[in-house]
């Protein structure tokens, strides 16, 4: 039997297209070695996750680290507004909310009066102890349950619940959440879902929106902490939901870490940078 010899035509499609795929790996290789560069000018191991809409997941950066069970710090201050606003325990985003007494002695901003705009700006946890001891413990841990929040379980006090190591989440499953929080993808009403929405808006810049909430763990057995920026950026074209974690030995800057995290978007060609 006779072997039909391949086309000319056919042999340059092939190897065009061999040479596509043998492009495509150096490209990913260095997209990774420059987000790599990026946490080693910050000074911190990390993780990035981004989503964009329509798209799976995607762990950019630091898989290893993005599956481990982590205190999700003051990101939770996100769903504890959703569910005091829901329950009826915080009446509006304008109510103002009396400081409850503590001192904060690196944070004298906590010590005052507020609503939830600023609330969430200075994460304020005299504001979010209040509405977590209005909550309370059982009905806390009822709407964890309910909208599938880390691995679900809450401690002894709901007003400690984001720092006690009990509730802990991994940076996939904060993805997951803050991607949900985006979509009005959750057991809320969506008024509940855009006032809070609304008051996690960061910047603007070239027709697009940055929201996103910050969070800082340090662990009381001498093990690294943990630093989180999640959030989402949209505005033009398809929105990018976002997760960086930053393992910490040593205390960072809310605002560098945000800028690292606003690079990295950058980097995806999402917003841009600043």
């Amino acid at each position: 039997m006779s072997m039909l010899r391949p086309r000319a035509g056919m042999l340059l499609f092939l190897a065009l297209a061999l040479g596509h795929a043998h492009a495509a790996t150096p490209n990913a290789t260095k997209t990774r070695t420059e987000i790599a560069a990026r946490f080693a000018d910050y000074g911190h191991a990390g993780a990035w996750l981004i989503q964009r809409e329509g798209d799976k997941a995607h762990v950019a950066y630091g898989e290893t680290l993005a599956g481990k069970p982590q205190p999700p710090a003051s990101t939770f201050k996100v769903m504890l507004a959703l569910i005091a606003l829901e329950t009826g325990v915080l009446r509006s985003a304008d109510e103002i909310v009396p400081w409850d007494g503590r001192n904060y002695a690196d944070h004298p901003e906590w010590q005052a009066d507020m609503a939830l705009r600023q609330a969430m700006r200075t994460s304020s946890e005299s504001y979010f102890r209040v509405l977590a001891d209005r909550i309370g413990r059982e009905r806390l841990a009822a709407w964890v349950t309910r909208v599938g929040y880390g691995n679900g379980r809450i401690g002894p006090k709901a007003v400690s619940a984001w720092h006690d190591g009990v509730l802990t989440v991994t940076a996939q499953q904060q993805l997951a959440f803050i991607d949900r929080v985006r979509r009005g993808n959750l057991p809320f009403k969506p008024a509940t879902l855009a006032t809070v929405k609304a008051v996690m808006l960061e910047r603007e810049a070239d027709g697009r929106r940055i929201y996103g909430k910050t969070g800082t763990h340090f662990k009381d057995d001498g093990q690294p902490g943990v630093g989180w920026w999640i959030g989402w950026e949209e505005g033009k074209g398809r929105a990018t939901s976002f997760v960086l974690e930053v393992e910490l030995k040593t205390l960072d800057s809310r605002d560098k870490r945000v800028a690292l995290g606003e690079r990295l978007l950058a980097e995806e060609h999402a917003m841009p940078a600043r």
